[in-house]
C-alpha cells in the first residue's frame, strides 16, 4: 500500500468488487477510525485481478497492473481524479501474456516515465503529452543461463536511471531456465539497453535460491533481498550483495537463514530504514498451533 501527502492509504484487492474482479480502494483517517472508499471496481473489459501494488505520480494519479483483462490480455491501468470522481483507463495492453508473461509492479522516474516487468520482458511507458502512453519493450529475457529467467518482483531504479531486479530461475548455476535465480541490472547506453547479471545464486544451503521479490538499496549501493527457498534449512534467506569499490561487481553474503520457527518462504520485498534495519514478511512459518501445523507467517526485522 502507498500513502499520499494527506495521510490517505491506497491499495488493491485481487478479487471482490461488483464483478468479483478486484478493486482499487482508499483508506482515509477519521477521528476514531479509518474510512474505506472503493475508487474503482474492475468489470473485466477494463482489466481484472490487479496485482503488484500501486504507484502515484505528483498529480495524485494512480497506476497499477492487472493479471487478466478482455480476450485473455493483461493490462497497465491509470486512475485519475477530477471533480471528486475517479476515472480508469487502460494505458497498456499485454496482448499475449502467455508469450511475454504476466505483469508485475510498476515504478516511475522523475520525468514521469513508467517502467515495469512481465515474466519475460522489461518495458517502458512514456507519456506523449496528450494523455496517451507510448510503450517500448526495453529487454526480453532469452537465455536463462546468461540473463536469468522468470521475473516476478518489482524492479527498482537508481539515481542514474539504471534498472535492477531479480529472476526466480536461470543464472550460471543449475540447468538454464531452472537455475537458482539471479539479480540483474539493465543499463541504458548509446546502443540501447544492456542487461547484466550481477549475481547468480548457487542454490541449496550456500546462498539461497529463487529470489522472487524485488530488491532495495542502501546509500553505499549495497543490495538487499530475499530468497524464497534455500539456506541452511531450505526455508529461505535474507541476503546482501556488497558493492565492490571501483567496479560494478558484488559479493554476496547471507544475513539470515530462516529455520521455520522464525518464518519461512519470504515472498515480498524488504523495507530498509535509515538505521540499516530491514523489515519484511514470510508466507508461512512462525509459531505453530497445538497440532504442530506450520505457522501462518511472520513480520520480521533484521538488524545489523
Amino acid at each position: 500500500m502507498i500513502f499520499d501527502n494527506a495521510g490517505n492509504l491506497y491499495g488493491i484487492t485481487g478479487k471482490g468488487g461488483i464483478k468479483g474482479n478486484g478493486v482499487v480502494f482508499e483508506l482515509g483517517p477519521t477521528e476514531k477510525k479509518w474510512k474505506q472508499t472503493i475508487l474503482h471496481s474492475f468489470v473485466g473489459t477494463d482489466g481484472a485481478n490487479p496485482a503488484g501494488g500501486l504507484i502515484m505520480d505528483p498529480a495524485g494519479n494512480l497506476y497499477g497492473t492487472t493479471q487478466n483483462g478482455p480476450d485473455g490480455t493483461a493490462t497497465v491501468f491509470e486512475l485519475s481524479r477530477a471533480g471528486g470522481y475517479w476515472t480508469e483507463q487502460v494505458t497498456y495492453t499485454i496482448a499475449q501474456p502467455l508469450l511475454v508473461g504476466l505483469p508485475n509492479g510498476l515504478i516511475m522516474d522523475t520525468a514521469g516515465n513508467i517502467f515495469g516487468t512481465t515474466t519475460f520482458t522489461i518495458f517502458e511507458l512514456s507519456p506523449d503529452g496528450l494523455g496517451a502512453w507510448n510503450p517500448n519493450v526495453l529487454y526480453t529475457f532469452t537465455d536463462g543461463l546468461k540473463d536469468g529467467a522468470y521475473v516476478l518482483g518489482t524492479s527498482v531504479l537508481d539515481r542514474a536511471g539504471n534498472l535492477y531486479g531479480t529472476t526466480e530461475n536461470g543464472g550460471a548455476f543449475g540447468e538454464k531456465d531452472f537455475g537458482y535465480g539471479t539479480v540483474w541490472k539493465l543499463t541504458h547506453g548509446k546502443k540501447g539497453w544492456t542487461e547484466k547479471v550481477l549475481y547468480s545464486f548457487k542454490g541449496g544451503t550456500k546462498d539461497g535460491l529463487a529470489p522472487v521479490a524485488g530488491i532495495v538499496f542502501d546509500a553505499a549501493r549495497n543490495i538487499y533481498g530475499t530468497t524464497y527457498l534455500g539456506g541452511t534449512s531450505n526455508n529461505g534467506t535474507v541476503f546482501e550483495l556488497v558493492a565492490q569499490v571501483g567496479s560494478d561487481t558484488y559479493e554476496e553474503r547471507v544475513l539470515w537463514n530462516f529455520n521455520g520457527t522464525d518464518g519461512s518462504e519470504p515472498f515480498s520485498s524488504l523495507v530498509l530504514d535509515s538505521g540499516g534495519n530491514l523489515y519484511g514478511t514470510t508466507l508461512i512459518g512462525g509459531s505453530t498451533d497445538e497440532s504442530g501445523s506450520t505457522g501462518n507467517g511472520v513480520v520480521l526485522e533484521v538488524t545489523p
